[in-house]
């Protein structure tokens, strides 16, 4: 395949993959319903420099993703796909970048690799299709680690501007991380090579690019504090950033091993007999500046969110990029030689036998789960993989044809996350509680909530939702509104049931989470 040939395939793929049905799936994760939220609240305002979620001060991150779901709303109106729209952006930019500096410095089939296997990461496929933060995380922070390794090794001071202009934009979108992770990864690099030298480190204008760094971010960061008397800042940086990596927030913590299970059993899923092997690879291959370079760089991140105290599955996720390029320089120089390894064909046995089973453990996933116990159905469109398993396992027993195993691999891959997006998460999405009970409720009415809300409701409004916590200010409420609704959860049923004239109306579990919303009405007529 030639070089256009190449590029144009990975970026229909990237499209076709990032963008899958953005606007056919509900704003309905707590975080991306916030976020959304948030960015429409800032878009209906016009206040660009206060954030806030339900009209009280959002602290949780910095705004510069507000403003591209912004743009969105001003484009597409305040829609799923308004709010999505250049977070798949994010992923497509992403996965071609990758492409590019893979071909670049590993060659042609390295570079289709490494594209491939981020194409084929079902978890990547999902940061891209939310309106959260991380996509342009990702994308930012990956075009920091390859503008760096451009500008040392070329001396191009417009890579050098990259790199430090991606950086500003990393922290106006999530904090100090977008400095840390590529400053160590550079610093580290630099000591590996024998180079931390004084005209090394003049020749990368260190100061100067943070200051450039700096002059992106400060103006908002200062304007923000000035506007809250100094709320925001301290909330965002004392307890979303020094006390998430601390103490563990949210009930987000677990061993080291975890981050690992998370990068390699969710992030790789689609090449874990090769992800170990790649690292191997890249350490055998450390006097290759640009393999040491990208091993340093993903180990750099994976490693620091093995330490941090909380722990999420999308904290990692700019590792991606580059573990997919050392996945991608690793398969593209193996042939059937591979299979001669008995712990190669090993690997690649048991990534078979998960693949066979895959519906089975989704079949049984969703009967145990009492929301969506009535959707095992979904399970056959995962039969595909069962195929492709049993085809993998002959070829490993036949020792032949790696090529045709890595090709029938990313391509069931490719289906399944159409699938998924196109026609099995929909029809989970069908179940989530805002569109299960809203439909029941005259929006005309009053809504409140009492002590705890999920945010959906408040996109899916496009309103304020106020919130209360104790049920004496509920009473009074009710006695100044002739009718209205009061959303909670059921944890709380007992103690609004004591309420005179508040009535049970419905109630539905949250998707992926334990609380179950509750829906109580007064003053109406059933």
């Amino acid at each position: 395949m030639n070089k256009q040939k190449s590029l144009l395939l990975i970026l229909v793929l990237a499209v076709a993959v990032c963008y899958a049905n953005i606007s056919g799936l509900d704003v309905y994760a707590l975080d991306e319903a916030k976020n959304a939220e948030a960015a429409r609240e800032m878009f209906e305002s016009g206040d660009y420099v206060v954030p806030y979620y339900n009209y009280q001060l959002r602290t949780d991150k910095p705004p510069l993703h507000y403003y591209f779901m912004a743009a969105g709303y001003a484009i597409f109106g305040v829609t799923e796909f308004g709010a999505r729209l250049f977070s798949s952006l994010m992923g497509v930019f992403t996965i071609m970048i990758t492409f590019l500096f893979a071909r670049k410095h590993f060659g042609e089939k390295a570079g289709l690799n490494a594209a491939l296997v981020l194409i084929s990461s079902i978890h990547l496929a999902l940061q891209f299709h939310m309106s959260v933060p991380d996509p342009y995380l990702v994308f930012f922070m990956t075009w920091a680690f390859y503008s760096f390794y451009e500008a040392y090794k070329t001396n191009n001071k417009w890579q050098l501007l990259s790199f430090y202009f991606a950086i500003g934009c990393g922290v106006l979108t999530k904090g100090p991380v977008a400095i840390g992770l590529p400053g160590l990864a550079a610093l580290i690099f630099l000591f590996s090579q024998k180079d931390f030298k004084w005209k090394t480190i003049w020749r990368l204008q260190p100061f100067g690019g943070l200051l450039l760094a700096l002059l992106i971010s400060v103006p908002w960061f200062y304007a923000v504090h000035i506007q809250t008397n100094g709320a925001w800042t301290e909330e965002f940086f004392f307890k979303h950033n020094f006390s998430r990596f601390s103490d563990s927030m949210e009930g987000h913590s677990g061993s080291p091993l975890l981050t690992f299970a998370f990068v390699f059993g969710l992030g790789m899923l689609a090449f874990i007999p090769f992800s170990v092997q790649s690292f191997k690879n890249a350490w055998k291959e450390k006097q290759d500046s640009a393999m040491m370079y990208v091993l340093i760089s993903a180990s750099v991140i994976v490693v620091f969110f093995a330490i941090s105290s909380t722990k999420l599955p999308n904290y990692t996720v700019p590792s991606y990029p580059l573990i997919a390029i050392l996945i991608g320089a690793y398969i593209a120089k193996i042939d059937n030689q591979w299979f001669a390894k008995l712990g190669n064909r090993i690997g690649l046995f048991f990534y078979a036998i998960l693949l066979i089973v895959f519906p089975i453990g989704i079949y049984f996933a969703l009967q145990g789960d009492k929301s969506l116990g009535e959707l095992t159905n979904l399970a056959f469109y995962f039969i595909p993989l069962s195929v492709v398993g049993v085809f993998i396992f002959k070829q490993g027993i036949a020792r032949k044809s790696i090529e045709s195993v890595l090709w029938m691999n990313i391509s069931v891959w490719c289906v399944t996350i159409m699938l998924f997006f196109h026609l099995i998460f929909p029809q989970v999405d069908g179940q989530n509680p805002v569109q299960q009970t809203l439909p029941e409720m005259d929006t005309s009415k009053m809504i409140i909530a009492f002590k705890r809300l999920n945010p959906a409701f408040v996109f899916a409004l496009q309103r304020e939702i106020p919130m209360y916590n104790d049920v004496e200010t509920i009473k009074q409420i009710m006695g100044s509104q002739p009718s209205g609704y009061l959303i909670s959860r059921t944890e709380f049923q007992e103690e609004l049931e004591s309420i005179p004239g508040l009535e049970f109306q419905d109630k539905a579990r949250d998707l992926f989470e334990n609380p179950t919303t509750l829906v109580m009405r007064w003053g109406m007529d059933y």
